[in-house]
């Protein structure tokens, strides 16, 4: 599992996606207690400032 977040979080780096990276765990945790699909869950992530 550590190995699969050091690739994400390189990923969402190279993306410049930082805020989500930083903020990543609190946003799935997010989604799933609204239990939004995956297609919201995107969204959210996208969203997220």
């Amino acid at each position: 599992m550590i190995i699969e977040q050091n690739k994400l979080d390189s990923m969402l780096a190279r993306l410049k996606l930082l805020a989500i990276r930083d903020s990543l765990d609190h946003l799935l945790d997010q989604a799933i207690e609204q239990k939004l699909t995956l297609r919201e869950s995107l969204r959210l992530l996208l969203e997220h400032r």
